[in-house]
């Protein structure tokens, strides 16, 4: 890691991509908050194995549809850090359930809003005022394919994550030059939650590259982001050039 980033938050880092973001920072001497919400033992085990290599890791719960949880997520990360400032956010943590425009209940549009779109906004706003005017900072959002190239089927996910990368690019623009925020969009590195590996397989194949991704795929695209300082607003599309199709 860059050596004046020595603290991250990441949400969502219990497992999947998360876990891995967590895994590689720490073993770059960034000691991390591994933000989860339902996912403690899979936390607690990711914290043990940072910690046993001789990293530094702590877990943190929050429930990101309760705006009041998420504001303190950054205040409560800091306290466990020591009062050490966070200068690396990671925005990880999303829900993916299917709806139509025509069958997407309110409740389900208002919690895909809420962990994929609100969360995130509130996360920035209260990293850059906790954030000291004499420190710089990073900020990542994990944004895939449907925030770029709406898929039908996915209404509120589609609208969120679309939203998110708008998001991106305006916070690029206002937090300028002290933090860059750019962000990644995975393509088929895991399986989406409750697709078979046959069904992954098939979507993997049909990608120019033919294949899946790895997490190591991904953390090589937030390790380059983490260490360039001249980038800001921008994705880097790690899909095997899925968004071309």
């Amino acid at each position: 890691m860059n050596p004046s980033h020595t603290t991250a938050l990441i949400t969502g880092a219990g497992r999947r991509i998360g876990a891995a973001c967590a895994k590689r920072v720490a073993q770059h001497g960034t000691a991390v908050v591994i933000h989860y919400g339902t996912s403690h033992s899979e936390a607690k085990e990711l914290q043990e194995e940072i910690t046993n290599q001789g990293g530094e890791a702590h877990i943190l719960q929050a429930d990101l549809t309760d705006p009041e949880q998420t504001m303190a997520l950054i205040p409560q990360a800091m306290a466990l850090l020591n009062s050490r400032p966070i200068d690396i956010l990671i925005n990880n943590a999303a829900i993916f359930l299917p709806g139509s425009i025509q069958s997407t209940p309110i409740d389900l549009w208002n919690r895909h809003l809420a962990i994929n779109l609100t969360a995130p906004f509130l996360l920035m706003q209260a990293f850059v005022l906790a954030l000291p005017p004499q420190r710089t900072g990073k900020i990542i959002q994990i944004i895939d394919q449907y925030g770029h190239r709406p898929r039908p089927g996915y209404a509120a996910y589609s609208a969120a994550k679309s939203a998110l990368w708008t998001l991106t690019r305006q916070a690029a623009l206002e937090l300028a030059p002290r933090i860059q925020v750019n962000a990644i969009g995975p393509g088929p590195i895991l399986p989406a939650s409750g697709d078979s590996m046959k069904k992954f397989a098939q979507i993997a194949a049909a990608t120019p590259s033919q294949r899946a991704g790895t997490l190591d795929d991904i953390t090589a695209a937030l390790f380059f982001l983490l260490h360039n300082d001249f980038i800001t607003g921008e994705m880097i599309r790690v899909d095997g050039g899925e968004h071309l199709r």
